[in-house]
């Protein structure tokens, strides 16, 4: 009885660890579906970099809490206990002679010193000679009412570090956004391309059998089959090369989104073109100069540089502080009085200037100078390049749009050629040639129409990076 009762425990426990890995097979087999707007929501969440972006956030935040503390009184403790043996104390000594009488003649003239009487009197000395304990405990309560200006550039400083930081998270999101689209966009191209193929090779097939079967019954000859034949061959690499392309392409958009290679994933949503109109040049430029976290962020680094050589100018200054404490004490009286603990509390006020430091402020203004031209100079070639970027990235969208346009035009045109040819050729008025001819051109027409709408896609994400129109949270 007993050892059924133990295989029915073994069993038990082995059906549940199958289903246990059944359940994770299930997981990990199952198709994860996104959306353009998802994909850009998990590639903020997931991407190291922004991770990174978020921590220097917090990291700048702290700092401005740190520096904060400045305007705060400090309010400190402090014991000390010390075993020493240079105490000081009373010892006795020889005895001091005290003149008791002052003899006299009868005419008053004193008497030598012979005839005075003296008392002893114990004598006494101090000495540092004692050994004992001394203890010392005190609570302080200090403020700088005057600092020249260095508390106030000091926070500003801290502040500024904040919003950079901010703009450089809003920076490095904008970033991350624009290569998931591209990478989404990739990848409706290529599963756009696959389905082109697929049917390119399936109708050519159809054609191949058509002819075989007429090659058979004698209406065309060996090399009309051959022909066919050629025209079917050179599809299938295209076909092949296809279906890698939108392999690596949902590859490349997993890396991007930090999803494991081997997960399934599909992405939802079609490789089509909206008709808008491309905003005039410099209104692009315009709200790019307006916009771009980068230049945003120089501003802020400005005022940074500028309240660092202020602060540096403070060093000229003097600094003025405040303070009260309460203290405690005991052991360094002489004794017997060095067993008692005394109290008493102190108040005052502290100033202090720098007369003379070396040219150490002179140098630190300097060099706070030296790093706002910097920032100044930057901001200008930084802009210069914005424009730059800006104008080369709408020339390739105008560009990309026209290029679909007369893709499209070419679309149009092979479809009308291609059911033309296929009418004639029920007509008899052109052979099977003429039709795959026609066939083959609309394949590539329509390629070349998917090539260009990613292309413009892709043109206008970019722009809308350059321009930083997202506000992506």
């Amino acid at each position: 009885m007993k050892a059924i009762k133990s295989w029915g425990l073994i069993l038990s426990g082995i059906m549940l660890m199958l289903s246990h890995l059944a359940l994770a097979q299930a997981e990990q087999n199952q198709v994860l579906s996104l959306t353009l707007e998802d994909c850009v929501q998990l590639g903020l969440k997931n991407n190291p970099q922004i991770k990174i972006a978020e921590l220097k956030l917090e990291e700048a935040r702290a700092k401005l809490i740190s520096t904060g503390t400045s305007f705060i009184p400090t309010l400190t403790a402090s014991g000390v206990y010390t075993h020493a043996n240079n105490l000081p104390e009373f010892k006795m000594g020889e005895p001091t002679m005290i003149p008791t009488t002052f003899p006299m003649a009868n005419d008053g003239t004193p008497l030598p010193p012979d005839h005075l009487h003296y008392l002893p009197f114990p004598g006494f000395e101090m000495s540092n000679t004692r050994e004992g304990d001394v203890y010392n405990a005190k609570i302080e309560l200090a403020y700088p009412i005057y600092t020249g200006g260095k508390r106030t550039e000091g926070y500003k400083m801290a502040k500024m570090e904040v919003e950079v930081a901010k703009e450089e998270l809003k920076q490095k999101k904008q970033e991350i956004a624009f290569e998931v689209k591209q990478a989404f966009y990739q990848v409706l191209l290529a599963k756009e391309m696959v389905e082109v193929m697929d049917l390119a090779y399936e109708t050519m097939e159809r054609h191949y059998q058509q002819v075989e079967d007429l090659y058979k019954e004698g209406f065309v000859s060996n090399l009309d089959l051959l022909q066919v034949e050629a025209k079917l061959s050179s599809l299938k690499p295209q076909q092949i090369q296809a279906h890698n392309g939108y392999n690596l392409a949902l590859l490349a958009l997993k890396n991007i989104l930090d999803l494991d290679p081997n997960s399934e994933l599909k992405v939802m949503g079609e490789l089509e073109y909206t008709p808008e109109e491309i905003p005039p040049l410099e209104e692009l430029i315009s709200l790019g100069l307006s916009n771009r976290p980068e230049l945003v962020s120089l501003d802020y680094r400005r005022e940074q540089a500028e309240a660092l050589v202020r602060s540096f100018r403070a060093g000229y200054l003097p600094t003025v502080a405040i303070f009260a404490n309460y203290q405690w004490n005991r052991g360094s009286e002489m004794p017997p009085n060095d067993t008692l603990w005394r109290e008493g509390w102190q108040a005052g006020l502290s100033a202090s200037v720098n007369l003379f430091g070396g040219f150490r402020s002179y140098g630190e203004t300097k060099y706070a100078k030296s790093q706002l031209n910097q920032v100044i100079i930057g901001k200008q070639a930084f802009s210069s390049g914005i424009e730059i970027e800006i104008t080369a990235v709408y020339l390739k969208l105008v560009s990309a749009k026209e290029t679909m346009e007369a893709e499209k035009k070419n679309v149009e045109s092979a479809e009308k050629n291609e059911e033309a040819a296929n009418r004639r050729y029920r007509e008899g008025m052109v052979n099977h040639l003429d039709v795959l001819d026609a066939e083959m051109s609309l394949t590539q027409a329509r390629a070349g129409y998917l090539r260009a709408i990613g292309d413009y896609l892709i043109a206008r994400a970019n722009l809308e990076k350059a321009i930083a129109k997202w506000e992506v949270e």
